[in-house]
């Protein structure tokens, strides 16, 4: 395991200076995001990979602590669209990381995203827009319930998995810029799909979805349901600043509320993107997105057995999530203008 690790680390900066990779979120994706007022005319293109790994060795550390090999990769692409007062923008941003904590056990899945977003304008008058906007979001590996230990409990099978839950939204509505950097995209009439594809989790109502009919015996009578509709209305607000030289903030907060059922309680998906350019090549994104959904039950404390030998069920239900990531690595910028 030493010569494995010597030979990473001293082969980790010749690949990375290899992979053409770029800074994941940047300033003019944040432009993008927020419609920005159409001034150039045709196409716009946008590419962006990230590679980032972080390595420790660990051996006779009177600290303690465990030796690990973490990879995060990241890919982005913009693709824009101006012409008279038409506005169309789209824009694919992926990301996947796993944690090797023991070469003994499975490796722990890190981060796992999928979003797509596409949203075509009509300017109305100076700062208003005709838009309608369509976007899914979803993840791609499975995903576990945690032991005690932070590892993966695989006994317990899946909590999610591949578009187990995707999210597709298509809203129609009125996007205000009043200035270069801020949108605030308004949609009365929005419908949102939340699909369920994997099997066990659609039957066990997971994410909101109708559960399995099952007779006396626990037997399934009638599957359960893949896919929740709802109506309702939609926000979407979008700010990017550069708060500090070198330093690029954007922000994305997204708020729904289903008309039919419950709609007091507001669904939020609020992502914030800092990314700080150290030099032409080395720059650090620290990402940071807070999730509340009604529908979602989540494991808040896992089932235990107390030293007094009183058993605790899990507490599940609605609340709040929240995930961090920072990554750092050398960048390389590919557009068309």
């Amino acid at each position: 395991m030493r010569k494995f690790l010597l030979l990473y680390m001293l082969a980790s900066p010749i690949i990375s200076w290899a992979q053409p990779v770029l800074n994941p979120i940047s300033q003019e994706e944040g432009a993008m995001r927020t419609l920005a007022p159409i001034q150039d005319t045709g196409w716009y293109f946008k590419l962006s990979s990230s590679i980032n790994t972080t390595q420790t060795y660990l051996k006779n550390w009177a600290a303690g602590g465990n030796s690990s090999f973490n990879v995060t990769g990241i890919f982005n692409s913009v693709v824009l669209y101006r012409k008279d007062k038409r506005a169309w923008d789209n824009a694919v941003n992926l990301s996947y990381g796993r944690s090797i904590v023991d070469f003994s056990i499975p490796s722990i899945k890190t981060e796992d995203k999928f979003d797509f977003s596409s949203k075509y304008g009509q300017q109305a008058s100076k700062n208003w827009y005709y838009s309608f906007l369509l976007s899914v979001r979803s993840q791609v590996a499975p995903g576990y319930t945690t032991l005690p230990s932070g590892l993966p409990d695989y006994n317990k099978g899946k909590v999610s998995d591949l578009f187990a839950p995707a999210y597709a939204v298509g809203a129609l509505g009125m996007d205000y810029k009043p200035k270069k950097g801020v949108s605030a995209f308004f949609a009365p009439l929005t419908y949102r799909a939340t699909f369920v594809m994997n099997a066990d989790l659609a039957n066990a109502g997971q994410f909101g979805v109708t559960p399995a009919v099952r007779d006396a015996n626990g037997n399934i009578v009638t599957p359960g349901k893949r896919r929740r509709n709802e109506i309702g209305g939609y926000i979407r607000l979008n700010y990017t600043n550069v708060i500090l030289e070198n330093v690029n903030w954007t922000s994305k907060l997204e708020l729904f509320s289903n008309y039919s059922k419950n709609p007091e309680n507001v669904d939020v998906n609020w992502e914030n993107n800092f990314n700080m350019k150290v030099n032409k090549y080395l720059s650090v994104t620290i990402s940071a997105q807070v999730i509340y959904d009604d529908d979602i039950r989540i494991i808040k404390s896992p089932e235990l057995t107390d030293e007094n030998g009183v058993f605790h069920p899990a507490d599940i239900g609605p609340g709040l999530q929240f995930k961090e990531l920072m990554a750092i690595g050398f960048t390389y910028t590919f557009n068309t203008k």
